[in-house]
């Protein structure tokens, strides 16, 4: 279904646009090649508390401003709750949000990411562990503060030994994640590496299901 630009001056602010509730469908994007439209599942940071592998909160670059530092080994958790917009069979993408404070670096930053899926009433699936690594060659490349987000696709339609298979996502589902630093890259003496989200990135249809509980599209 599409609009000729004449329809919307037809409109009146009492006007509904009703579209279909059926699975797979809703609002695209790009009428030269109509795809999904991209959204974001935000996760704040939550810290290993107590022990080894506990990240540091630490002034970033001032005198107020601070985040969670962490080394090798440090790990943090995320939960992501599945919004009524996701267009099923679609595949999620996990993002980490990182930067660092040293005026040099080199070697590599790993990322380890462990997670488990669960429709709105089944059980959780399998751990699965995907592995996030950049190249840091230097400070020209990966400068001083400069907000980097890495990537990695999280589930495909088969899945496989490190991504769940798409049929195990559902909206008002839940994904149970942590985030361990495998490798901290070399930084001058007292800077630090900073990871202060990760989010995952789904696309959608831009309309919610027309039941809150499952079957979401009746």
């Amino acid at each position: 279904m599409s609009f000729h630009p004449d329809t919307y001056a037809a409109l009146s602010v009492t006007d509904k646009l009703i579209i279909s509730k059926d699975s797979g469908d809703g609002i695209q994007v790009d009428p030269a090649a109509p795809t999904w439209g991209w959204r974001d599942i935000l996760g704040a940071v939550n810290p290993k508390a107590v022990g080894a592998g506990s990240p540091t909160r630490a002034v970033y670059d001032g005198g107020h401003v601070a985040d969670y530092a962490f080394i090798t080994g440090d790990l943090c958790d995320f939960g992501y709750h599945m919004p009524h917009d996701w267009v099923p069979g679609t595949d999620l993408h996990f993002h980490v949000h990182w930067s660092h404070n040293g005026t040099t670096i080199s070697g590599n930053a790993v990322f380890d990411l462990y997670y488990q899926v669960a429709k709105r009433d089944g059980l959780y699936t399998a751990e699965k562990n995907l592995t996030i690594t950049y190249n840091t060659t230097n400070i020209a490349t990966t400068p001083r503060i400069y907000h980097r987000v890495d990537e990695t696709q999280m589930s495909s339609a088969a899945g496989s030994a490190t991504m769940v298979a798409t049929s195990n996502i559902e909206v008002d589902g839940y994904i149970l994640t942590t985030l361990k630093l495998t490798t901290l890259p070399t930084l001058s003496a007292g800077a630090k590496l900073f990871i202060h989200t990760c989010d995952i990135h789904y696309q959608s249809s831009n309309i919610g299901t027309k039941n809150k509980v499952a079957n979401f599209y009746a």
